[in-house]
């Protein structure tokens, strides 16, 4: 991989981690844990996004979503749009190879009905310690994440949600590096 791209790569982890970090508790309320729970993530052949993936992966982690400083309420009182952080650990699997897999990504959530559902969309950066599963190279051990997501808040300290997950590295090691598409069942506890 040349200058140019570890140049673009750190470059975006930069921006990613600057804009997370200048966060300031004057412009809003102060950062706070919402969540942590389990999750579990499974792949298929024919992905959403991105080419045709050579094998199904499983996935299988711990998230801790943090709420940012800034946030709007909107419609009133009954839709909120916040800020939030998503990071996670894990372990990552296909065709007997596996490797710890660690996510953070800004997120925008958007909640509403006095909080019983929520929907949020973020792109962050995910660090693999092993990026080849078979035949399938993920081109390096950084990644870029993008997710969309949807959860159900039923009672007031538990969560389950619904989440797609696509990693890729978007070209940055070259053209023939695969990302897969995973899609993540989740549970929890709120605080």
């Amino acid at each position: 991989m040349g200058p140019i791209r570890h140049n673009r790569l750190f470059s975006l982890i930069g921006s990613l981690t600057l804009a997370t970090l200048i966060c300031a508790p004057s412009f809003a309320e102060d950062t706070w844990l919402v969540s942590i729970g389990p999750r579990i993530g499974f792949s298929e052949k024919t992905p959403l996004l991105g080419k045709q993936q050579k094998y199904y992966f499983h996935m299988t982690d711990v998230a801790a979503v943090f709420r940012l400083p800034w946030s709007w309420p909107l419609s009133g009182n009954s839709w909120n749009l916040e800020t939030r952080l998503i990071t996670s650990a894990g372990l990552l699997q296909a065709v007997g190879d596996s490797g710890l897999i660690m996510t953070i990504v800004p997120d925008l959530a958007l909640s509403g009905w006095d909080g019983l559902v929520t929907f949020d969309a973020g792109a962050g950066a995910g660090f693999f310690s092993n990026y080849k599963f078979g035949e399938q190279d993920f081109g390096g051990p950084v990644q870029i994440v993008a997710t969309l997501g949807v959860r159900l808040n039923p009672f007031s300290h538990a969560y389950t949600g619904f989440r797609l997950q696509h990693f890729s590295d978007a070209g940055l090691y070259g053209p023939s590096s695969l990302g897969v598409d995973l899609y993540i069942v989740e549970v929890g506890y709120r605080f």
